[in-house]
């Protein structure tokens, strides 16, 4: 594909982002994508073969932002400290720094989208969704499991119900932030999750 077309692809995908996160996925339609976008029905049939298509193209572009952005958080915070807790609260604040510097309120999570309107979507886009779920718990469920390692938690609680606990923690967040149009609800509530860890891990 040429660097052109590329552009083009990316301007299409980057708009029904915006779009479907707005508006919902079974609510944005193939001309409102056109519209908004600028392209005609040739170019934009050029790059997706259907609405399916653009459907999984466009959250596996959302995945892998997602998780590229997750992957810096990780490796920067393992490298200011070799304390696994301190590396764990550097993850976390290192997300909320990200939220608070937008310059515009978080838009929400295209994967919470697509679960709301999984009868939408093939399986193939499904499976997706929940393996896309899976890896984001998995980055907090091991600085979690490296925490456990090193220190005994006041409660019994696992690596795994700590992270399950996270996600579902901001996947709330992000809703109330919109319903609420308070961009600072989520950063709120990973503060009040990392308050919640000094406890369980006190000495």
């Amino acid at each position: 594909m040429t660097e052109r077309g590329q552009d083009t692809k990316e301007r299409i995908l980057a708009t029904a982002q915006t779009l479907v996160l707005d508006k919902g996925f079974s609510a944005t339609s193939l001309d409102d994508i056109i519209k908004s976008t600028g392209v005609t029905k040739g170019a934009f049939f050029h790059h997706f073969r259907s609405k399916g298509d653009l459907a999984i193209n466009l959250v596996e572009r959302f995945a892998e932002n997602d998780f590229q952005l997750f992957d810096e958080f990780d490796a920067r915070a393992d490298a200011l400290s070799d304390d696994p807790c301190q590396a764990l609260h550097l993850f976390l604040r290192l997300f909320e720094e990200w939220l608070d510097n937008l310059e515009k309120p978080f838009a929400g999570c295209l994967f919470a989208v697509y679960v709301y309107e999984s009868r939408m979507f093939d399986e193939e886009v499904n499976e997706f969704i929940r393996l896309s779920f899976a890896r984001w718990q998995t980055y907090y469920e091991k600085k979690f499991a490296a925490v456990l390692a090193t220190r005994q938690p006041r409660i019994d609680v696992t690596a795994s119900q700590l992270a399950e606990a996270m996600v579902s923690l901001l996947e709330g967040a992000f809703i109330l932030s919109r319903a609420y149009h308070d961009r600072h609800l989520i950063t709120r509530q990973s503060r009040l999750f990392r308050d919640y860890l000094k406890l369980l891990f006190e000495d």
